[in-house]
């Protein structure tokens, strides 16, 4: 599901570090064909096959491409190696070939865009592969088991450029995580203004977060999406700071200039935030979680896979809090209840995948429990300020 944000980056990096490469090979052709161990035709079969995967995957994969890397990355690092290897064994050897560079490039670019220190680690794989190719190169063209200083020289400054490779994974993590702190940092603070207009409000966006973070897990996201579904379940409400509090608790029917006025608070909420980079993704769950699978929600209309998956893992986290928490103008239902709501409306006002995600939480006793919850249920008539407030765990 790494579709936006940090993971296309890493994805375009990674795209155009082939591309250049592939076309470095190609114009390369006119230096290296006149080399004595040069082999024409595995040349181009390499080169042709190179641009082939590359038309393939950008062309006939069109907008699913990143998650096609992002999914495929291991198998396509290993077809690179073997690419590489192939245009070293025509052009000299590790000795020689003027390719060599590619994989201590290929090494050194680890650190451009991958999430873990593995730099040293792929830097010694290559070294023991390419040792063992070397050794193999000699065997096939003098003979004989044997290497060179020259080579081994060469083979070991691989090492080097794992290392640069993760010192730079290590600047660039620390960059991020001080990046994400003022982020957390903003996020509390936004939030904070929520709870000082309405408390039930601050404390509905604290259980959305749980549950919608439970669901995540619940559903494999990676990283980057659990990140930005903790903070756009945090702030999903963030619109409503510019709504009366009169109508927020208004008790009763809402007219329909009321619920005009309310639905707003979707697009005022996207508003707020969407002029932080850093939040993109948490601006399309603000905007987004109050549209319904079948189409019949707002602010857009947008039904099915229109809707951001992640606006739709909200969507599920709010509805079961607003149904189960005691308000002005409803009685709360119990967890059992909302649970079975969410599994009746599935694919009409709930994303299938993620309301079957609540329910098997639920059956696995893994569905986050609040005392407020369980209070209001047993307590319908209790005012919210008067409800205990604080987490009991999970079921």
């Amino acid at each position: 599901m790494k579709e936006k944000g940090e993971t296309v980056t890493q994805n375009h990096i990674k795209s155009k570090l082939r591309f250049a490469s592939l076309t470095i090979i190609t114009l390369s052709w006119f230096f290296v064909q006149n080399l004595p161990t040069f082999a024409p035709l595995i040349f181009w079969c390499l080169t042709i096959a190179g641009w082939v995967i590359a038309l393939v995957i950008y062309s006939w994969k069109g907008r699913k491409a990143p998650a096609f890397l992002a999914s495929n990355e291991r198998v396509l690092r290993v077809f690179d190696f073997i690419f590489v290897l192939g245009y070293i064994w025509i052009t000299g050897g590790a000795a020689q070939s003027p390719y060599l560079i590619l994989i201590y490039l290929g090494i050194a670019s680890v650190g451009l865009y991958d999430e873990k220190q593995v730099g040293l680690l792929y830097s010694l794989l290559a070294v023991a592969v390419l040792l063992v190719y070397d050794l193999s190169y000699q065997r096939f063209w003098a003979e004989e088991w044997k290497t060179s200083y020259h080579v081994v020289s060469h083979i070991f400054m691989l090492p080097l450029f794992g290392i640069m490779a993760d010192l730079l994974i290590a600047h660039f993590r620390h960059i991020k995580q001080e990046e994400r702190a003022v982020l957390e940092e903003l996020v509390a603070s936004l939030a904070k203004a929520i709870g000082s207009k309405d408390s039930y409000t601050l404390g509905h966006s604290t259980r959305v977060q749980h549950y919608a973070v439970a669901l995540g897990e619940e559903l494999g996201l990676n990283q980057e999406d659990m990140f930005t579904l903790k903070f756009g379940a945090m702030l999903h409400d963030i619109g409503k700071i510019h709504i009366p509090s009169s109508l927020l608790n208004k008790p009763g029917r809402l007219t329909k200039e009321e619920w005009d006025q309310l639905q707003e608070h979707a697009v005022e909420g996207a508003r707020i935030v969407g002029s932080l980079k850093k939040l993109t993704g948490v601006r399309d769950i603000i905007l987004y979680h109050h549209e319904k699978y079948d189409g019949h929600g707002y602010p857009r209309g947008l039904k099915g896979d229109e809707i951001p998956f992640l606006a739709a893992i909200v969507n599920v986290a709010d509805s079961f809090d607003a149904m189960t928490t005691s308000r002005t103008y409803n009685k709360p239902k119990t967890v059992e209840e909302g649970i079975a709501e969410l599994e009746r409306c599935s694919g009409t006002q709930f994303h299938p995948l993620a309301a079957a995600a609540a329910v098997s939480l639920y059956k696995e006793s893994k569905w986050p429990r609040f005392k407020s919850v369980e209070y209001a249920a047993q307590h319908p008539f209790v005012s919210w300020d008067e409800q205990p407030i604080f987490s009991s765990g999970r079921q």
